[in-house]
């Protein structure tokens, strides 16, 4: 009774798609052409040039950095380089009860697993 179940759900569901992809076709022949054109960056340069009427304030913002950006820069690096210092010996510290780990990059005291050669003719 229930076998043929989940078929015509999908049947149907594919049904209800292909009735709603035509029902959009019919929409779009039938309705009437509009121009639709995808707003262009020179339309928003063009609106955001539109200033109010009123006072003029010319606010110069000036990109390049002065000594003072440079120093605070300078001295928020060398903070953190000291917080990293400080981390990596806390972590070397908490580490000297484990046996050394091998290096990532050092595979020669390690046995490399056979790896298969890949032909083109061959398919797994």
């Amino acid at each position: 009774m229930f076998d043929s179940l989940p078929a015509t759900l999908l049947a149907l569901f594919l049904a209800v798609c292909v009735l709603w992809l035509i029902w959009q076709a019919f929409r779009r022949l039938l309705s009437p052409r509009k121009r639709r054109l995808e707003p262009s960056f020179a339309d928003e340069q063009d609106r955001s040039r539109i200033v109010p009427a009123g006072p003029q304030v010319a606010a110069a913002v000036s990109t390049i950095p002065d000594a003072a950006d440079v120093l605070a820069l300078k001295a928020a690096i060398d903070n953190l380089a000291r917080q990293v210092a400080a981390l990596e010996k806390r972590l070397a510290a908490g580490q000297t009860s484990l046996p050394p780990q091998p290096v990532p990059g050092d595979r020669a005291s390690e046995q490399s697993p056979a790896i298969p050669s890949v032909s083109p003719d061959h398919r797994i």
